[in-house]
C-alpha cells in the first residue's frame, strides 16, 4: 500500500521510489529492504493496481503509475482506521534481561539506543530544514506529511530524553545486584509511571464537533 500510494502521487521508476522512501518519513514509520521496493510496482502492475510505461527520456527505464482499479483498492485500505504505534526495540529486550551481563553492558545499551534516536532527530531536522528552504516536494500534501513529522519527531525525542534519565539512574547503581536502596527507587518509579499512566489514560475531550466547532477545554467554542 506504501509503494501504491506512491504511484498515486507522482510517476515513479523502482530507483526512485527506494530514495523516495529513504528520504521521506515512510522511512522512519514502515521501514522495508530495498528489495522488497524493487519488486513490488512490478506485483501491483500484474494484480491491475498499476501501470508501466516506458520512460520518455530513456526507454531503457520503466515508469510506473497508479491504475483506477489500484486508486479503489488504494481508498478502500485508506477508509479502513489505522492501528496505533507498535514499539520494537533490541535495546529494550537488553535492558530487561540486563541481569546477564554487567553495568557497564547496560550503559553502552543505553548509550546506543539514545545515539539512534538522535541520529533520527537529525535526519528529522534535515528533512524539516529541506522543507523551509527549498519548498516540500510535494506542496499540496505538505499539511499531511507534517503531522507523521510530528509524531516522528515525539517519539524519537522521548527515546532520548528516557535515554538520558535512565542513565543516570543506572550510573548510581553500584552494580546490576538490586540493593534495598535500588528496590526502593524502583517501587517509587512504579508509583510514579503509575500516576503518569493514569493521568494519560484518562478520556480526552474531543479535538473537533461534527457540527464544525473547535472544543477547547471540553468546551465547544466559535
Amino acid at each position: 500500500m506504501v509503494v501504491l500510494a506512491l504511484l498515486g502521487i507522482d510517476r515513479w521508476t523502482p530507483y526512485e521510489l527506494v530514495q523516495h522512501l529513504k528520504r521521506s518519513m515512510i522511512h522512519h514509520i514502515w521501514p522495508r529492504a530495498e528489495s522488497k521496493v524493487y519488486e513490488e510496482p512490478k506485483r501491483l502492475v500484474a494484480a491491475g493496481h498499476a501501470q508501466a510505461t516506458v520512460d520518455r527520456q530513456n526507454p531503457r527505464r520503466t515508469r510506473y503509475s497508479i491504475s483506477p482499479e489500484g486508486r479503489r483498492v488504494l481508498a478502500r485500505w485508506v477508509a479502513e482506521p489505522g492501528t496505533g504505534v507498535r514499539f520494537e526495540s533490541e535495546g529494550a529486550l537488553k535492558v530487561l534481561f540486563a541481569e546477564n551481563g554487567t553495568r557497564e553492558d547496560l550503559l553502552a545499551t543505553i548509550d546506543a539506543m539514545r545515539s539512534d534516536a538522535l541520529a533520527d532527530v537529525a535526519r528529522v531536522a534535515g528533512t524539516l530544514e529541506f522543507v523551509l528552504t527549498e519548498g516540500p516536494p510535494y506542496p499540496g500534501r505538505i499539511h499531511q506529511s507534517v503531522l507523521v513529522m510530528d509524531l516522528v519527531l515525539r517519539i524519537t525525542t522521548a527515546v532520548a530524553d528516557w535515554a538520558d534519565a535512565t542513565e543516570r539512574r543506572v550510573a548510581g547503581w553500584p552494580d546490576l545486584t538490586a540493593d534495598d536502596a535500588m528496590r526502593r527507587a524502583a517501587i517509587d518509579l512504579v508509583r510514579d509511571l503509575r500516576e503518569r499512566a493514569t493521568a494519560a489514560g484518562r478520556p480526552r475531550a474531543a479535538a473537533h464537533c461534527p457540527s464544525g466547532e473547535q472544543v477547547v477545554d471540553g468546551q465547544a467554542g466559535g
